[in-house]
């Protein structure tokens, strides 16, 4: 089974204004995985995927949001 590890989070807004936050998760390397790998879901546990820089796409509902600021990691 793969360790992951949540990295940032993101506060993010659809068009509709629909609030949001997307978390970014690392899944760390072992050896049965040669090198890292980042995945993106929000709060709900919707799968997410980042578009660019200032976009994610969730995936299920194809609803597009914009990230607004990234926050704190939290412990």
């Amino acid at each position: 089974m793969s360790e992951y590890q949540e990295t940032r989070r993101f506060k993010c807004m659809s068009h509709t204004g629909n609030p949001c936050i997307v978390i970014e998760q690392s899944r760390v390397a072992n050896e049965a995985i040669s090198s890292p790998r980042t995945d993106y879901m929000t709060e709900d546990g919707e799968v997410a995927n980042r578009l660019d820089k200032k976009h994610f796409l969730i995936l299920m509902n194809g609803e597009v949001v914009r990230i607004q600021r990234a926050l704190r990691k939290r412990h």
